[in-house]
């Protein structure tokens, strides 16, 4: 078999990379490590409309499937009887109907429903995408389960490609590779696992090392090129050697090494004060400590902490006389680094010979296994039989949204804030979210927010506070980077995460917001002035009125050297023209071609007729889409005051800097406005026709 696989593999060199071809490849055939599962989130409505064709639903929650360029509407409902149901946009069409509607597979506490999409990536081949939703009963979200793997054999070893982001194209940030780099015929690409790499990780066969040029979106080919040699990552699964390290135990300041304690049962334990599963495990690890330490059974704990004082509390308070290595580095620990770890608590069980023997055990198992590793003589050969590491049920991912402006100004002299909103994306709580800022000039400081949670969904608003005392004008605009550093808890399981977020800081406008000063001002009561001395005349002359007064702003702002804020007040004030037209006659003729058209559509439509009392080309409005609703009846008109209904208008896109920008029309079914009366019924009628 693995013959007739590399005769299918197809090798061909462009310039130093070669091209191999890769096939689908059931992940079950692999191991739990081909299937990533993320969180989606469900919400009572879709962002974009969507026609449900079924029976009455008691509750209903909308989420959305991305596939590269291919979106699939979901719907999960309730009925009053409490039947769950699933239903999919299969063919994209806008439409949920029964055909497209899943009964689902009970399991322990929730629902599971397996089906097969089309993901649509760019400038590659359409393919199938085989995906799972596991549905946590009563909960506002599901997990996705997929990852479409590719396979193929270079050099003799297995690679598979995964699609770790489970987006649909292959290639981006969360993707990665497995290989069997030691031939063995298995694949341990678990993330913390020897043979899992990153797409921008290269990987070793034999002396050589490779690394990824080039990924088809659909996955089925990958370009390989060689780079400089790379140790292998050093095995980590059970019977192989656990790396030396050596430390300074947090306490006593012995100098030690992992290799000092062999000839004893060694559990390898990375933790933390801050993690609380960790925290709750202490009082049992103390007791198997205490029952055969004198028998021969060693800890030696490995601290991701930050705060030396802390530390030593616990340690103290616990009675915790094992030695601890210390770093003060977070995740940052280079024994964590040695040892892959990215979630706490994690262990490893030594045997006499230092080999690792068993992972992660706890309880009444690793007494267990403590017991018989301590019958076990040094001479003995381990068990030649390979133990399965644990699968996790979440791939760890960032889950949280930094939003922050891409530009932002500060004042020399002066104290200036910016906005940071925060957004928890997943069904976890988001712990000690902190900030940092990077690549600030000389003389400029940054205050950041306490430490703060967010939890499952939630989402808040923080501000930097930046001081600009003594700074060199020649240094702006700079662009600094924000981090953002939490951890978040899946079970028992912690995991650290970092991102970052980049803005353009300039000198000399105001930061998020801005705040009128008092030359605008004066122009803005010279324009209320002129106004009323005008009144009655025609709105031509105040829309001229404000595009002079916006030139008149910027004009005078460059002069005062605040150009960027007298920019923003210029659009303001022009963005309020838009949409003042003459008054036009409320009689509407319309073209017999056109009235046939719009008489021949065959779906109801809803058309909603923003005006205000003072918008002279409203009537026009009203005139016109009256005249259209006669031609077809399928056809619903209603009109709203954008002044009197202002929060319908808000949300419909009709209300522009704070002014009603009338006549609009919005299309229903689209969520499509048309402003003005331009062209508008040809317009309109474009607009209907997009209708599904």
């Amino acid at each position: 078999m693995r013959g007739l696989l590399l005769a299918l593999s197809v090798f061909v060199v462009v310039g130093a990379a070669q091209e191999i071809s890769l096939e689908p490849i059931k992940p079950e055939i692999l191991g739990s490590w081909a299937q990533v599962s993320l969180p989606l989130r469900l919400y009572p409505t879709l962002a974009r409309p969507l026609r449900y064709e079924g029976p009455e639903l008691a509750t209903k929650l909308f989420g959305e499937i991305v596939l590269g360029e291919a979106k699939y509407a979901v719907l999960l409902g309730v009925s009053a009887q409490n039947v769950v149901a699933l239903w999919v946009d299969f063919d994209g069409d806008a439409r949920l109907t029964a055909a497209e509607e899943l009964r689902g597979t009970r399991i322990s506490g929730g629902l599971s429903w397996a089906f097969v999409l089309r993901a649509r990536p760019e400038g590659a081949e359409v393919y199938d995408y085989p995906l799972l939703v596991l549905w946590p009963e009563g909960r506002g979200y599901v997990f996705l389960v997929g990852g479409a793997p590719r396979r193929s054999f270079f050099r003799g070893h297995q690679l598979v490609l995964v699609d770790g982001d489970l987006n649909g194209v292959f290639g981006t940030k969360g993707d990665f590779l497995g290989v069997d780099v030691d031939g063995d015929g298995q694949i341990y690409a678990d993330p913390d696992g020897h043979e899992y790499f990153a797409l921008f990780e290269a990987f070793t066969l034999g002396e050589e090392s490779f690394k990824v040029r080039e990924v088809s979106g659909d996955g089925r080919r990958i370009w390989l090129e060689k780079t400089a040699y790379v140790p292998p990552k050093a095995p980590l699964i059970p019977n192989s050697p656990a790396p030396d390290f050596s430390f300074r135990d947090f306490l006593s300041g012995r100098e030690l090494s992992l290799a000092s304690f062999r000839g004893k049962v060694v559990l390898l334990d990375f933790w933390a004060t801050w993690c609380t599963p960790c925290m709750a495990s202490l009082p049992g690890l103390k007791k198997i400590y205490e029952e055969f330490h004198v028998q021969g059974f060693e800890i030696v704990g490995v601290s991701l902490d930050e705060n030396a004082e802390d530390l030593r509390r616990v340690l103290l308070e616990q009675g915790i006389s094992w030695p601890v290595a210390f770093e003060g580095k977070r995740w940052d620990n280079s024994i964590a680094a040695l040892y892959r770890v990215y979630q706490i608590p994690t262990s490893y069980l030594l045997d006499k010979n230092g080999l690792i023997r068993h992972r992660d055990l706890e309880g009444e198992e690793l007494r267990k296994a403590v017991a018989e590793l301590l019958g076990e003589s040094t001479e003995k050969t381990a068990p030649s039989e390979t133990l399965a590491l644990p699968a996790l049920p979440v791939k760890a991912e960032p889950i949280l949204e930094v939003q922050i402006p891409t530009e932002a100004g500060v004042r020399r002299g002066e104290e200036t804030s910016l906005s940071v909103r925060v957004v928890n994306l997943s069904p976890y709580l988001a712990e000690e979210i902190r900030f940092s800022v990077q690549g600030l000039p000389p003389g400029m400081e940054a205050k950041v927010p306490e430490l703060f949670n967010l939890p499952a969904f939630g989402e808040r608003t923080v501000r930097l506070v930046f001081s600009a005392e003594e700074v060199d004008p020649q240094a702006f605009p700079v662009q600094i980077r924000l981090s953002v550093e939490y951890h978040y808890c899946i079970d028992e399981a912690c995991f650290q995460m970092a991102q970052e977020a980049k803005t353009v800081l300039v000198l000399g406008a105001a930061a998020s917001g801005f705040v009128l000063p008092w030359w605008v001002l004066i122009l803005l009561a010279a324009g209320v002035l002129a106004t009323w001395f005008f009144a009655g005349r025609t709105l031509s002359f105040f829309s001229f009125f404000l595009c002079v007064l916006a030139l008149a702003a910027l004009g005078f702002g460059v002069y005062l050297g605040q150009a960027r804020q007298a920019q923003r007040i210029a659009a303001v004030l022009c963005t309020s023209c838009v949409g003042i037209e003459e008054a036009r006659s409320p009689k509407v003729e319309l073209p017999s071609e056109l009235r046939a058209a719009f008489s021949a559509l065959p779906n109801p439509v809803h058309l909603v007729l923003f005006y205000t009392s003072w918008c002279r080309a409203c009537p026009y409005a009203k005139a016109l889409v009256a005249e259209i609703a006669l031609a077809n009846p399928k056809i619903l008109v209603e009109t709203v005051d954008a002044d009197s209904q202002r929060e319908r208008a808000e949300k419909a896109g009709v209300i522009i800097n704070g002014k009603a920008v009338v006549p609009a029309i919005l299309v229903q079914e689209t969520g499509k406005v048309l402003f003005g009366t331009e062209d508008l019924a040809a317009r309109l009628l474009s607009a209907l026709r997009e209708i599904p």
